[in-house]
């Protein structure tokens, strides 16, 4: 004979799942006066039951954080308990030491390679946490709100340059910038808020060239993105950092040497979570010194200084 099977009933442990108007009262700290005045406004999630309110605990718990006041970090601040948003500039070094890093336990980080520009206006915004970048302090000053500081982290300088496949285009190889506009060379370029976009028109107007006539293909969000472009014929010659070169299998000519940053507001900066991924991302990076990869340089690896705004 079949036993007869008993309604499961939560355990005394176990929340339940609707409250009472008075056990509200208790989780709100209001008098039940109160729940019955926000009731009546239609501001508290319930259901009336054979003349009875009942409230989801879950819409309930929902409802308290929709009106939660964040303090002057915002919801940013919040979300930094759990999970770390860096945008900005692409760097291939970065990105397998993140990778290393969200391996770990408690480590997620979401990052966007935006490029330096845009990773430092989304900062400014209160879109990121921290953002990557290789411009001067003079230019990260421009983007600083009136009335913040902050701290900017270097990691290591690396060289770009222009790399091409072989010999280069037509059996020659480019031997600067100015042979962009000269020869009409197709280049592989980047997304305009990149500071590496910056960097080539900089350069091209440097050595008496109009950047406004350059050949462009693209834009593509990251060095190796443009070794894969002038690799696959797509274009004639990129502008990036020469481990790019190397992966890609293509020639290189350093034009430039530039110092990759990372910037972190000072409401940020001594985070038990910023703290954390600081020690992290400085160990890996010493690590890599070791490996004596192509285009670095470890040397100002760990210099901070704040950055106060320009205007």
């Amino acid at each position: 004979m079949a036993k007869t099977r008993k309604p499961s009933v939560p355990s005394p442990s176990e929340p339940a799942a609707y409250l009472t108007t008075a056990e509200v009262a208790r989780v709100l700290r209001l008098n039940q006066k109160k729940v019955y005045a926000l009731l009546q406004e239609r501001r508290l999630p319930a259901a009336r039951v054979s003349g009875k309110w009942l409230f989801p605990r879950e819409l309930l718990e929902r409802w308290v954080a929709e009106h939660t006041i964040y303090p002057a970090t915002g919801v940013m601040g919040a979300l930094l308990d759990t999970l770390l948003v860096l945008q900005g500039s692409d760097d291939w070094l970065l990105g397998r030491v993140i990778d290393v890093l969200r391996t770990r336990p408690g480590a997620a980080i979401a990052t966007a390679p935006v490029g330096s520009v845009d990773g430092l206006k989304a900062l400014a915004g209160g879109g990121a946490h921290a953002a990557c970048f290789h411009l001067e302090d003079e230019e990260v000053a421009e983007h600083v709100p009136e009335g913040e500081t902050w701290y900017v982290l270097d990691l290591a300088e690396r060289e770009q340059g222009l790399m091409w496949v072989g010999k280069g285009p037509g059996g020659r190889a480019p031997q600067g910038p100015a042979d962009l506009v000269r020869r009409r060379l197709r280049l592989a370029d980047r997304q305009p808020g990149s500071g590496t976009y910056r960097l080539t028109r900089r350069l091209v107007e440097q050595a008496g060239g109009d950047p406004r006539a350059l050949r462009t293909v693209g834009p593509f969000s990251s060095h190796i993105e443009v070794g894969l472009a002038v690799r696959a014929g797509l274009a004639d010659v990129g502008m990036g950092v020469r481990v790019a070169a190397k992966l890609c299998g293509l020639s290189f000519r350093p034009l430039y040497r530039e110092t990759f940053r990372l910037a972190v507001p000072a409401r940020y900066f001594g985070h038990p979570r910023m703290v954390g991924f600081f020690q992290a991302l400085l160990a890996e990076f010493g690590t890599a010194r070791k490996r004596k990869l192509p285009g670095y340089s470890f040397e100002p690896l760990g210099r901070t200084r704040p950055i106060k705004p320009s205007r």
